[in-house]
């Protein structure tokens, strides 16, 4: 199955391809495209599993390294695809020696690769067929369909590939396939606005990914994943930077984080993502779960070694994901749109995975990468269910009473939502409480216990904003006008009453399907202090360098302890390992139970909690005003200050300087004019004339007749004679 690796992302683009040429001009059916477009996704989910299970039992124990498609030979496995002569590094011990600049397009199968394949192919089919049923009917069925299958190929190349630039290809590809799918409703004008804000707000954070890039092939000469990586261990190439210090690594790290930043949503450029709930809720569910949000996760972990050379960007991104994570939970306390409370809960999980990185733990970071793609995949099919069976209300003040009449949809919905708040045996449980035991106990970087009690934070506000959300849609009696019930109506829909029914099968097995993900797909991670043995990141170890060598645990400072305090000190850290887990627990259950009661049985307590703390509520409602700064500031401001600041140039500067220098040109060319007119025609005309004067004046005396001749010769004889004998006299 190995040699087949080509075709996982290969049969999504040839659906792709097929359904965006010919969806349209043949009037293929419904049916046919679905089959088209989730066969495509279930063979190359097929060929993923049979590839990793071939990798893990027999190529790796034999080669005990990464297996590159360019090992089966060429075209189709692999192909030179840039070809640009040689190049001059400028960095590093090398600094002046020639290379030639030579990138193979050549897919990667490793441990970390074969991960995000699994999650990318399997979620993501499941997505195609929840689709079938809520796209349904749509005009522009072929049209999401090929997106989608587009989606899924740029995202597999992107994990798969081998070498940065190939990543950078799938990198914007999933850009381009977000600003088209947000876009869907083109028609829309906040759908196009949302397209636009998502492309836009990732192409700053592309720019740092460039610049890192460029950084790292001018320092090591290959942008070769496995290259790179095994130069950058060595300190002749790349120096081991300290805490606090900032040099070369911390540059190539900050420009790969940048990066990060922008397509995994977090502080600073975090805005886009709630806009991009304007595209159709299976994109929502495709973007949040499976595919580009996780990309930024993903490339810090691929390149771990660079940002473990810089303890200080370590912290750096341990700090911006803890913040991002506590940020985006308070701005989910207040909205009211069921997909953007979704939203704002992806950017906060998405803050926990990079806190989990800044401390060094790469592995649970994409653990919970892996955890999150169930659980979140679920609540956007199930909000996608409800937004269905309500004729596309979002609004949760609209819904309410829903678990009566969607029992499996509510049912499963209950199922991510215990496995995102972290209770006990659901997958988000294992994987949250992995990172913020590792933040607690880390010694990578200064302040983890500050950092854990945010992350602490997090997780209580977490369980608060999805419980709430539990509460406004599914509890409680009805907020609309039921066909044939009670209800209480706010006028908004346009259908009238709601005839509200589950949602068919179609449907409905996708969300059966992960429900069982999010209740089970942690179980693999079974932490070692519960009796299991975390097989999960025993099998991300080998891509994940440590830098602590011996074999001694990291959190042995200088590496000679006593047995018998190894003993000790692991106990203790159990202990206080099993007090945390308790504490997280507790506190899940604890908000869980008070959210409940505040918005089912204790409205008016609820409402006295709003009025007290108003300022804030409604900062929050608002998200803190951070979108009308970066319009006031960056677009209208900066952006827009700048484009008029370059119209007045163009107009006053540039276009007055080639008008300038034609008004020059025909005020010199009239002078010129009226100096070759009144001075050289003048002069010419006036020796014409003198020599036409002369020559009426001494054609008098060309008479024709002799005698006259003769008379003037003795005239001047006699005349010359004159002057001779007066000069010498």
């Amino acid at each position: 199955m190995l040699e087949l690796i080509w075709l996982i992302p290969a049969l999504p683009f040839l659906s792709a391809l097929f359904l965006g040429i010919f969806g349209r001009t043949w009037r293929l059916s419904e049916k046919t495209i679905s089959w088209i477009a989730c066969g495509s996704v279930f063979l190359s989910l097929v060929i993923s599993i049979g590839a990793v299970y071939e990798f893990a039992t027999a190529y790796w124990p034999t080669h005990g390294r990464p297996y590159l498609s360019s090992e089966a030979g060429g075209f189709p496995h692999s192909f030179t695809w840039v070809v640009g002569g040689d190049a001059r590094l400028s960095l590093g011990p090398e600094a002046g020696k020639i290379v030639p600049v030579r990138i193979e397009w050549s897919y990667q199968l490793d441990q970390l690769s074969a991960v995000m394949i699994l999650i990318v192919t399997f979620v993501g089919f499941w997505i195609h067929v929840f689709s079938i049923g809520y796209m349904r009917g749509d005009g522009g069925f072929y049209r999401f369909f090929a997106q989608m299958n587009l989606f899924m190929f740029m995202m597999l190349v992107l994990v798969m590939s081998s070498n940065f630039l190939m990543m950078f290809v799938g990198w914007e590809g999933v850009g381009l396939c977000s600003y088209l799918l947000i876009g869907y409703y083109f028609h829309w004008n906040y759908a196009a606005y949302a397209s636009k804000k998502a492309f836009i707000v990732n192409r700053v954070g592309d720019f740092g990914f460039l610049l890192a890039m460029f950084a790292i092939f001018s320092l090591f000469g290959t942008l070769q994943f496995t290259e790179v990586m095994e130069l950058a261990k060595n300190d002749a190439y790349l120096p081991q930077e300290h805490f606090g210090m900032w040099g070369l690594a911390s540059w190539i790290a900050l420009g790969l984080f940048i990066g990060a930043t922008g397509k995994s949503a977090q502080i600073p450029l975090y805005v886009w993502l709630p806009d991009a709930m304007a595209g159709p809720t299976p994109v929502s569910a495709l973007i949040h779960a499976a595919t580009m949000v996780t990309a930024g996760v993903y490339m810090v972990t691929r390149t771990n070694v660079l940002f473990q050379k810089s303890p200080t960007m370590m912290f750096v991104v341990a700090l911006v994901g803890v913040l991002t994570a506590v940020w985006a939970a308070s701005m989910g306390f207040t909205q009211t749109d069921i997909k953007k409370v979704l939203a704002y809960s992806t950017i906060s999980q998405l803050g926990y995975m990079f806190l989990a990185c800044g401390v060094g733990a790469f592995a649970a970071g994409i653990f919970h990468l892996y955890t999150h793609a169930f659980f979140k995949a679920l609540m956007f099919l199930g909000a996608g269910s409800v937004i269905i069976a309500l004729h596309h209300e979002m609004d949760m003040r609209r819904m309410g009473g829903l678990a009566r009449f969607m029992p499996v949809t509510y049912k499963t919905f209950l199922a991510g939502w215990l496995a995102i708040c972290g209770i006990p045996l659901f997958s988000g449980f294992f994987s949250k409480d992995e990172i913020l035991w590792r933040t607690f106990s880390t010694e990578e970087i200064p302040g983890g216990r500050w950092l854990w009690l945010l992350g602490f934070l997090g997780a209580g506000m977490t369980a608060f904003y999805m419980t709430r959300l539990v509460a406004l849609t599914f509890w409680g009696e009805p907020r609309f006008v039921v066909a044939g019930g009670s209800g209480a109506s706010h006028g908004h829909d346009e259908h009238g009453a709601h005839e509200v029914r589950e949602s068919p099968r179609v449907m409905t097995i996708p969300l059966i399907v992960l429900a069982i993900g999010a209740l089970a797909s942690g179980w693999i991670g079974w932490p070692e202090s519960l009796g299991g043995t975390n097989r999960f990141e025993k099998w991300l170890e080998p891509v994940i360098w440590h830098r602590a060598e011996g074999g001694i645990s990291p959190m042995v400072e200088h590496g000679e302890m006593a047995l018998a305090e190894v003993g000790a000190h692991a106990e203790a850290h159990s202990a206080i390992e099993y007090l945390l887990m308790l504490a997280s627990v507790l506190l899940a259950v604890g908000v869980m139970y008070g959210c409940a009661t505040l918005y089912l049985r204790r409205r008016d307590r609820l409402e006295a909690i709003v009025r007290a703390i108003r300022p804030l509520y409604i900062a929050s409602a608002n998200k803190y005003w951070v979108d009308e700064f970066y319009e006031g500031v960056f677009v209208r401001g900066l952006t827009l200050g700048l484009s008029r600041l370059s119209w007045r140039v163009d107009t006053r500067g540039v276009d007055g300087g080639v008008n300038g220098s034609a008004w020059m040109t025909v005020f010199w060319s009239k002078v010129s004019g009226w100096f070759d007119l009144y001075v050289v025609d003048f002069l010419v005309n006036a020796i014409g004339a003198m020599t036409k004067l002369f020559s009426t004046i001494f054609r008098m005396a060309q008479t024709g007749f002799a005698q006259n001749y003769a008379l003037v010769i003795t005239a001047g004889l006699f005349l010359l004679t004159a002057l001779y004998l007066i000069i010498s006299w």
